[in-house]
């Protein structure tokens, strides 16, 4: 037991870019006893194929093309479902993990007697956009309203009923916040997890967003502190105020950062002002 079995779930569609990246970085990590199940969303490219020589492979869901989408949230439970590991770590299809992640998390949980872990992310991509998101995502590095752990105990994740598919964009947050709130203990790994953005565009922010908007109600509804949720989608974020030599140091990606979340908050703002006038039944991530 002093190698438990580690499950890594990654919902998939249409990742035939990505994903072989990512299952690759699982494959290469220097602690070896895990099990990769990918849970696709009927991907119409070569996602399943390529999965199929690194993981178990699950199709989960309806077609995609249908009008009732499932996303992350559903295919992450669903995940877990198969998975028979101590140990939950759920990473996203553009995710490559440097090769000591799931070493270091096992050790963090055993030696701080941890339940969860939180794994900083860093950004890379070859666009103007996924520059600015590299800067971005560096604010967000040791900030708790803004992390989340990704890396938990199988018997915490089965008491808390798992990911909440009713938050969409916000199931992370809301994960973490019911650790908290169920006095769970959280620590931070110093390794990071390198989010392939890629070719990013303003068109793919907006549309990620907008998606998001339409469940950030049901996060509202669900949790009542009001500071807390300002803080969290707050444009004027502390994280930034803190980083402000960053910002100086890079002030084309400054300028780049600042009309990319001004984007996204409309393109949020747009998704909540659409879900008021229809229904939304899920999302994909």
């Amino acid at each position: 037991m002093k190698n438990p079995l580690v499950s890594v779930i990654i919902p998939t569609l249409n990742s035939e870019k990505l994903i072989l990246n990512c299952l690759k970085s699982i494959k290469n990590q220097t602690y070896k006893n895990i099990e990769i199940i990918v849970v696709d969303g009927h991907s119409k490219d070569r996602t399943v194929d390529i999965a199929k020589r690194y993981a178990k492979v699950y199709i989960y869901g309806p077609d995609q093309s249908k009008e009732r989408v499932f996303g992350g949230p559903y295919q992450r439970n669903y995940g877990v479902s198969k998975a028979k590991g101590k140990y939950i770590y759920y990473v996203d299809s553009d995710m490559e993990l440097t090769p000591n992640v799931i070493k270091d998390c096992v050790y963090l949980i055993n030696k701080k007697n941890a339940d969860a872990v939180i794994v900083p992310e860093e950004s890379f991509g070859k666009s103007f956009w996924a520059k600015c998101k590299w800067l971005e995502r560096r604010c967000y590095w040791g900030d708790d309203l803004i992390e989340a752990p990704r890396f938990i105990k199988r018997d915490v994740w089965n008491k808390l009923g798992g990911l909440d598919v009713k938050l969409g964009g916000g199931d992370d947050w809301d994960f973490h916040r019911r650790l908290k709130l169920n006095g769970y203990k959280i620590v931070r790994t110093k390794e990071l997890v390198m989010h392939n953005e890629g070719e990013l565009t303003l068109r793919k922010l907006f549309k990620k967003k907008f998606i998001y908007g339409k469940t950030v109600t049901n996060y509202f509804k669900k949790h009542k502190d009001k500071s807390t949720n300002i803080k969290q989608f707050t444009i004027f974020r502390k994280a930034y105020f803190k980083n402000l030599k960053l910002f100086l140091k890079h002030p084309i990606l400054s300028i780049g950062f600042l009309i990319m979340r001004f984007t996204e908050y409309f393109a949020a703002l747009s998704g909540i002002i659409y879900s008021k006038f229809h229904k939304t039944t899920a999302v994909i991530k």
